[in-house]
């Protein structure tokens, strides 16, 4: 009897522990069959996925929280007046800069994109996204339903070929982890593959600027060594920023205190489109410097109209730098990160 009482008391000790672990085992593995069936699959298609109805009332929550939390504007429906917009035709939308964390696209476009806003017509505008984002859990439901798609080049010839409005944000990770609220700068990826792709549907580029995208979350140099550390080191984006009242934080552990800063300004310009020409499928290296001479040009354009009215005077008064980065990445001070090889540019 005593014999039996001491197996149960320590069955009863080690039942709860296997129970949770064999959740856990049960629920990674739904979760990798679901994304190799369905996640996969969704990220590469070129037709919107999921209803509807779930896309518009699961991004409604975080636009309208953006909404309240920081000053949003949005100039879509002056673009449409002013010419520049024109929903009946496609673009190859260029957005900058990435910021710490995308909130623009996260909380705001990820809405007017679910709902088709203003006037796209559905499964006809997507986001290419890095693929790494379409492989985290919930986050890779919610982007697939608000229409992004991998940024693989296979998928986005695909998109581009059946005639849809592409966005892109060409900065990528490196433009992430060297954000810095005291200046706005983007940088230009060596193989200007953006810039090939227009060129190779004959879609014209049309430059989207966050305006307060990078003063989002307070930033400093030491954060700037450490997340360009892990970038070098294992691929990754952001791993620490400063969240709500300078505190450091982790996406790696959502919580209240990752935050942007409570009232910051949020503004979405757009910028004139520019004309690549005659589709060609391999443009000579003159013509692809040409179109990126005009495209930085517009990008100027768009950064000078706005940058007064939507930026900080001391940020504003610094213009804009573009950073070309070589084979290695691009040339940082100092202060951000050691230094590569580089060339840039004030606009």
């Amino acid at each position: 009897a005593d014999r039996m009482e001491y197996v149960l008391q320590t069955a009863s000790r080690l039942v709860p522990g296997q129970i949770v672990s064999r959740v856990l085992v049960a629920a990674v593995a739904t979760w990798l069959s679901w994304y190799a069936l369905v996640l996969k699959p969704a990220s590469r298609q070129t037709r919107a996925w999921g209803p509807r109805w779930l896309a518009v009332s699961s991004s409604a929550v975080l636009h309208n929280f953006g909404k309240a939390w920081l000053r949003f504007t949005d100039d879509s429906n002056d673009a449409v007046q002013r010419g520049i917009l024109d929903y009946d035709k496609q673009y190859l939308m260029v957005w900058h800069p990435h910021g710490a964390f995308t909130v623009a696209a996260l909380y705001f476009m990820s809405y007017f994109w679910a709902r088709d806003y203003p006037r796209f017509r559905r499964g006809k505008a997507y986001v290419a996204v890095a693929p790494l984002l379409l492989r985290v859990p919930l986050l890779s439901e919610f982007l697939l339903l608000c229409h992004a798609r991998s940024q693989d080049s296979k998928t986005f010839n695909a998109l581009l070929a059946e005639g849809a409005t592409v966005a892109v944000q060409p900065g990528g990770i490196h433009e992430q982890v060297c954000t810095d609220g005291n200046k706005e700068q983007v940088f230009i990826p060596p193989r200007l593959g953006f810039i090939r792709m227009a060129i190779k549907h004959g879609v014209p580029l049309l430059p989207v600027y966050a305006f307060g995208e990078n003063q989002l979350y307070r930033t400093s140099s030491w954060i700037r060594r450490l997340n360009m550390w892990f970038y070098h080191k294992f691929g990754t984006g952001n791993l620490i920023v400063l969240g709500m009242f300078g505190i450091p934080n982790s996406p790696v552990f959502p919580n209240p205190l990752m935050l942007p800063i409570f009232g910051s300004g949020m503004h979405v310009r757009r910028g004139e489109p520019v004309e690549v020409g005659t589709p060609e499928e391999n443009p000579s290296e003159e013509r692809v410097q040409e179109v990126l001479r005009r495209y930085e040009a517009a990008l100027k354009k768009l950064f000078d109209t706005h940058k007064d009215a939507c930026l900080p005077k001391a940020v504003a008064d610094k213009g804009l730098l573009v950073m070309h980065r070589g084979p290695k990445g691009p040339a940082l001070t100092k202060e951000q990160a050691p230094v590569e090889q580089a060339n840039s540019s004030k606009l």
